[in-house]
């Protein structure tokens, strides 16, 4: 689920270095947030929901279109179209479709241009699930009554049946101009645009429908999701209010609401509403790391490491999830946590680069808060190192990787090794100010002060503050 805010850059602070973590987040290719304790991956809507199309279109009190009233007159001997079409619209009232067939097919064929016979026909073989041999029979009614507003909805829904959306939405379209009020044509009608991937005219379509009755959940409800596919988050979000409002055990609406303020990046608004829609559906993996991830972005993070392992035990294999329970764990303070998760994820996922940043990040916050005596310090830092030269691997053009393993190796005493990746990091983003820091102090412990102080002035240019104090660390 794309996009991010910025939260604090990544660096690990070394002791060796007596660095603070310094400059600002930036947003990482492929939606990783990157933070003082390692990157959470924003995850992606878990779906797009199902538009009211005609595949699952709810059928109209309409059924079947009758004959004449019946006289006193006596029946013919022979049966005539009219009394065919009656006998089949009896059939039919009664919910007898297949009955009703043999008698219509005989009514259109002693008369062609009977438009009732016709609809009767398609809309009993719509009823059947022929939807293919239905669209003839109500094409037929169409052009034979242009202002049978039943026929061109159930050609819309036999079409539609068939993903025909594009000639779908034309017959919806023209029941809705034949019936304005018709809240079931509009909302099949924005289903086929929908469908037909014309976001605009699904919305139009949606919005003449809850004009029609602002406490129509459904058409607010596809509304919404109309609006979200269009990118229009606000304007959604709003949408989804309104369902909620009217209908307070509606989990898709809790879900779409959360869904856009997650886009808006109001987090704290996408984890009320993904709370409410896991109450009402607990069991969905996705809701649960959506909301973990929400929680997480406003530093709820017992709140957000429960939300989480919810998902993990859910869905054990979920990478992602696991990822961002490290995260959380790592913003806790809770580096072992951090790494007994990791640690098989990377044995299980070896390519995921995320993970093995986290790692490498728990393994240095570990070295320097928990380390029982130097021997470990180092083992823990070493550790790092490789975690963060794994992430480099799969990751060559991540600037905090770069950085990060650049401490990693200072706090080893390794600081010629130190200044090539800070200086990648550079490279990679030239006006990261926790990089400049860095290799300014990987020259100075490495002999060369020319460098260092030509590497103070660059960072003077971009974080004034920060190098006053990085002067005191190289002068």
């Amino acid at each position: 689920m794309k996009r991010g805010g910025k939260l604090l850059s990544v660096c690990v602070a070394s002791l060796a270095f007596a660095l603070p973590c310094a400059g600002a987040a930036r947003a990482q290719e492929g939606g990783d947030i990157t933070s003082s304790a390692g990157v959470f991956i924003k995850p992606k809507r878990a779906k797009t929901r199902a538009q009211p199309s005609a595949n699952n279109v709810a059928a109209r009190d309409t059924t079947s279109h009758h004959a004449p009233p019946k006289t006193n007159t006596p029946a013919p001997k022979t049966p005539t179209a009219e009394s065919l079409n009656a006998k089949a619209a009896a059939l039919i009232d009664a919910k007898s479709y297949a009955d009703a067939v043999d008698p219509l097919r005989q009514a259109v064929k002693l008369k062609p241009d009977f438009a009732d016979a016709q609809y009767n026909l398609g809309f009993a073989l719509y009823s059947l699930d022929k939807y293919t041999d239905a669209v003839g029979p109500l094409q037929r009614a169409t052009q034979l009554d242009a202002t049978d507003a039943d026929a061109f909805y159930y050609l819309g829904a036999s079409l539609a049946k068939q993903g025909r959306h594009a000639e779908a939405a034309a017959a919806y379209e023209q029941a809705s101009r034949l019936d304005p009020k018709d809240v079931k044509a509009l909302g099949a009608l924005g289903g086929e645009y929908a469908a037909a991937g014309d976001a605009d005219h699904a919305i139009d379509a949606y919005r003449r429908a809850v004009a029609l009755n602002q406490d129509d959940s459904d058409a607010q409800l596809n509304l919404g999701e109309a609006l979200y596919a269009k990118g229009r988050y606000a304007e959604a979000a709003a949408a989804f209010q309104q369902v909620v409002t009217v209908a307070p055990l509606n989990g898709e609406a809790f879900e779409g609401l959360g869904d856009s303020q997650f886009a808006l990046n109001n987090f704290a608004a996408a984890a009320d509403a993904f709370r409410s829609a896991v109450r009402l559906n607990t069991n969905d993996e996705d809701l649960y790391e959506r909301l973990g991830y929400s929680l997480g972005r406003v530093k709820r993070w017992q709140e957000a490491a429960d939300a989480l392992k919810t998902a993990v035990k859910l869905k054990p294999d979920d990478t992602e999830a696991s990822v961002n329970l490290a995260w959380v764990y790592n913003n806790s303070g809770q580096f072992q946590q951090a790494i007994d998760t990791l640690t098989p994820i990377v044995g299980r996922k070896p390519d995921n680069a995320a993970a093995y940043f986290n790692l490498g990040t728990a393994f240095g916050h570990l070295a320097q808060t928990g380390a029982k005596n130097d021997a470990e310090r180092k083992a823990l830092f070493t550790q790092a190192v490789d975690a963060f030269n794994q992430a480099i691997r799969l990751k060559a053009d991540w600037p905090e990787a770069h950085n990060n393993l650049g401490v990693a190796l200072g706090s080893l005493g390794r600081y010629k090794e130190a200044v090539p990746e800070h200086a990648e990091a550079v490279r990679l983003r030239p006006d990261y100010a926790g990089a400049l820091y860095n290799l300014a102090v990987a020259y100075r412990k490495s002999g060369d002060k020319k460098s260092a102080l030509a590497t103070y002035e660059k960072l003077r240019t971009i974080n004034q503050p920060m190098a006053d104090e990085l002067y005191t660390h190289i002068k």
